[in-house]
C-alpha cells in the first residue's frame, strides 16, 4: 500500500504559486474598481466618497493577503491547533475592524463609506470564488 509522500515546508498553496489567475482577482480587480470609482465620483463632485470607499477596498485586499499569508504558513503535515487559527482570524480581522471604525468616525461626513468598501470587496471576492467554483465544476 503506497502513501502519499509528506512534506516539511510550507504549503505548496500560497499566494506565490497560485498564478495570473489569482493575482488578477485578489490585486488588479479591486485596484481597477477602485480608480474607476474615484474616476467615476471625481465627475459626480464628490471624489471624497470615492477616495473612503476604495480605502475600504484596500482594507479588503490587505486583509485577504494577510489571511492568504496565514494559510500559507500552514505545512500540509501539521494539525494546527483550531484556538491558533481562530486567535489569528480575530485579531486580523480586529486590526482591520478598528481601523475601519477609527476613519468612519474620524473623518466627517463621509467616512462611513469606508464600511461600503469593505462590504463591496467582499461581494468581490465572493463573486470572485464562485466563477472559480462553477469552472472547477465545468471542469470535473
Amino acid at each position: 500500500m503506497a502513501t502519499a509522500p509528506t512534506t516539511s515546508g510550507p504549503s505548496t498553496i500560497g499566494p506565490s504559486r497560485r498564478g495570473a489567475g489569482y493575482l488578477m482577482r485578489s490585486l488588479v480587480l479591486p485596484a481597477v474598481v477602485g480608480v474607476l470609482l474615484i474616476a467615476v465620483t471625481a465627475v459626480l463632485g464628490h471624489v471624497a466618497i470615492g477616495l473612503l470607499v476604495t480605502v475600504g477596498i484596500a482594507l479588503g485586499v490587505a486583509n485577504g493577503l494577510m489571511a492568504e499569508s496565514a494559510n500559507a504558513k500552514i505545512t500540509p503535515t501539521e494539525d494546527p491547533s483550531r484556538a491558533v487559527i481562530i486567535g489569528a482570524s480575530m485579531r486580523r480581522l480586529g486590526i482591520i475592524t478598528v481601523i475601519a471604525l477609527v476613519i468612519a468616525f474620524v473623518v466627517q461626513p463621509w467616512g462611513w463609506t469606508v464600511l461600503i468598501g469593505l462590504a463591496f470587496y467582499q461581494l468581490l471576492s465572493l463573486a470572485s470564488a464562485l466563477g472559480v467554483a462553477a469552472r472547477a465544476a465545468r471542469g470535473a
